[in-house]
């Protein structure tokens, strides 16, 4: 039975609207609050995808360089647990016996902390987050002004970095000269396999 009554409309509509205020409004919100979470996880999803795809490229990359390479880059500038501080001073004792010098000594003098990369580059995807470690080592000899050109040109030559950091020239008598300097090599923190390279 339908109200005919104008009170009974007025009540009827009065209900409507109560209904709409605490029912349907509230409804509509929610619904809006889901289809925002839904456009957020669309667009979350479509970065990740991104990510995933751009990895994936990488990897393949990293795939494609042979093991041959990647012995060769580990060599030139190996993983930080593989440093040998004791190969090093063997391999100057021998560049100076190749350039024809009075080897005195070698050894090794400790290591430098690295600076960390810049909050830019962390902030980047892909960025580096430490630089490369460097290892000193000082290295004495006398020679001639011939032999110490010889002796600068195999360090530079040789297979791993070795960077002249600190260096001091003397006269010595019979027309030689002292030569004391401080070497650097460098290691990082390799994402490739571990392997047993060493220098």
């Amino acid at each position: 039975m339908i109200p005919k009554g104008l009170f009974a409309q007025i009540a009827m509509v009065v209900v409507s609207i109560a209904i709409i205020i605490t029912y349907v409004e509230p409804a509509f919100g929610e619904i809006g609050e889901v289809q925002d979470s839904i456009a957020v996880y669309r667009e979350e999803r479509e970065k990740v995808s991104q990510v995933n795809a751009q990895l994936s490229s990488l990897l393949q990359t990293q795939k494609s360089v042979s093991l041959v390479d990647q012995n060769k880059l580990l060599t030139y500038m190996p993983d930080k647990e593989n440093i040998d501080t004791i190969a090093v001073p063997r391999d100057l004792a021998l560049i100076a016996l190749q350039a024809g010098v009075l080897y005195r000594s070698a050894a090794f003098a400790g290591t430098t902390d690295a600076p960390q990369s810049t909050t830019d580059q962390a902030s980047t995807p892909g960025a580096l987050t430490e630089l490369p470690k460097p290892y000193n080592f000082t290295f004495a000899v006398e020679g001639t002004y011939t032999q110490l050109k010889n002796l600068f040109r195999l360090i530079e030559q040789n297979h791993y970095p070795l960077e002249v950091t600190e260096l001091s020239i003397q006269n010595i008598e019979g027309a030689f000269l002292s030569v004391d300097m401080q070497l650097t090599t460098y290691a990082h923190q390799s994402a490739l396999p571990a392997n047993e390279i060493v220098f």
